[in-house]
């Protein structure tokens, strides 16, 4: 038995085990320290971000890396996980077998939170969501914090002064620790395939979303997606939106007159042309957050204005720059065909598509019949760019290139007046770049160096 080991026999058997340690671990370790709970610290890596901060800032928390004792697993009663460790883990199924219950930190923030949460998950178009949505609230002047899978970790917002309503953005690997979220709204935008790496099949990603309506007091239902219709239990708390005309009580588009107006029912709330947010999904975004924004009362001339003058996020569908005729638009967060997808169905000019990157076990198949008509030519870079070119290149005119600047400059020789390049990966940005911002940046780069 290991000195540790002996240590924790003479412990209470009311220990907290934090699993993972990076940003949320550290978030779960000081909060769970400040409630008085003894700590372990347990990674599988031998050297895992934030371990010296750990180190000094909580001497007396105990730190076990690379294995861990038997015995001290039978001194824990809880685990909070951290999102990026699968639940598949051969320690978390020992924890499971032994009784022991296993949370995350969502789960943890859920259970003291004092103001009602906005919950929001889906395979796209979540950041984008959360943050149009709590500026919605903070214009008609309700206080708001965002966390989650966005911003900060949500046990640190538990240390700030109380808001009006907390707007979580909030991951598949999330939710399936958050057993009872009790959100006041809640709302999957959709599924596609993600994070196969992850999940056997798509219907186990997409039922790990499905945990966010669980005890949701209002739910919103995309009746456009075909899984989630078939499996969500509709009733009266739920509310519909549509990309399509909606009939009374949904939200969703209708042309008046020639103009395309985001509507509740028949009632007209805006033009789209009048939002900077540009594409269908975009559009899609903004009906979410209309309909939460009307199930809290808002009023909608503050909606109105918030819609129109919101421009997006970074690395979403984000126009760069025009250079003789061609838009340049950066969607490196597209992390997912379906993303992918969604952008370019999105745009209302012929494509020139820059895709590839880490394909998480995706299946590209289905871009194939989505990018014919749409894009004019795809360049592909990185690892799996061999995966997407099986896929598409009997339908659509497919480049490789060395790099992303190469990509670019390809890009530029090929696109002509009118066109847009497009940056929407279809894949995870880890075989080439630190992650996708860094991807977006070195696009931007590259298209800067253009106009030189």
């Amino acid at each position: 038995m290991t000195l540790l080991a002996s240590q924790m026999k003479n412990k209470s058997q009311h220990i907290k085990l934090v699993f993972g340690l990076g940003i949320t671990g550290y978030s779960c370790v000081s909060y769970l320290v400040q409630q008085g709970f003894e700590v372990v610290v347990y990674d599988t890596r031998s050297n895992p971000p934030l371990l010296e901060k750990i180190y000094c800032e909580f001497p007396q928390v105990e730190v076990c890396l690379g294995a861990i004792e038997e015995d001290i697993l039978q001194q824990v009663d809880q685990v909070i996980a951290s999102p990026g460790v699968s639940l598949k883990t051969p320690v978390l199924k020992s924890m499971k077998d032994l009784g022991v219950e296993i949370i995350g930190d969502v789960q943890l923030f859920a259970s003291q939170a004092q103001a009602p949460i906005i919950a929001i998950t889906g395979s796209n178009g979540k950041s984008t969501t959360t943050c149009l949505v709590a500026e919605l609230f903070e214009q008609a002047g309700r206080t708001v914090k965002i966390g989650g899978n966005i911003g900060v970790p949500v046990l640190e917002l538990l240390e700030q002064e109380v808001p009006d309503f907390y707007v979580l953005e909030l991951s598949s690997f999330q939710l399936e620790t958050t057993p009872e979220l009790k959100a006041e709204v809640a709302v999957v935008l959709n599924i596609s395939e993600d994070h196969m790496d992850r999940y056997e099949n798509l219907d186990q990603y997409a039922q790990s979303k499905l945990i966010v309506y669980q005890y949701a007091k209002s739910k919103l239902l995309n009746l456009d997606d075909q899984w989630l219709i078939e499996h969500v239990e509709k009733d009266t708390d739920t509310i519909g939106f549509t990309s399509h005309t909606p009939e009374d009580g949904q939200y969703g588009l209708r042309v008046v007159d020639g103009e395309q107006w985001i509507t509740f029912g028949e009632g007209l709330i805006l033009k789209t042309s009048e939002m900077k947010l540009k594409g269908r999904h975009q559009q899609i975004n903004a009906i979410v957050a209309c309909a939460i924004g009307d199930i809290f009362q808002l009023p909608r001339e503050r909606m109105r204005q918030v819609l129109i003058n919101f421009k997006g996020l970074a690395h979403r569908t984000q126009i760069v720059a025009e250079i003789d005729g061609v838009v340049y638009i950066n969607d490196s967060k597209g992390t997912n065909v379906g993303a992918t997808i969604a952008a370019v169905t999105g745009m209302d000019a012929p494509v020139v598509l820059i895709a590839g990157g880490e394909s998480k076990g995706a299946d590209f198949s289905e871009l194939k019949t989505t990018l014919l008509g749409k894009v004019k030519n795809v360049i592909l870079i990185g690892r799996d760019a061999g995966l997407i070119e099986k896929a598409i290149a009997s339908q659509i005119p497919v480049i490789r290139a060395v790099s992303l600047v190469a990509a670019v400059k390809q890009a530029s020789e090929i696109a002509q007046s009118g066109d847009c390049v497009l940056l929407s990966p279809a894949c995870a940005s880890f075989d080439m770049f630190d992650n996708y911002q860094h991807r977006g940046e070195v696009f931007v780069d590259a298209v800067k160096d253009l106009a030189c």
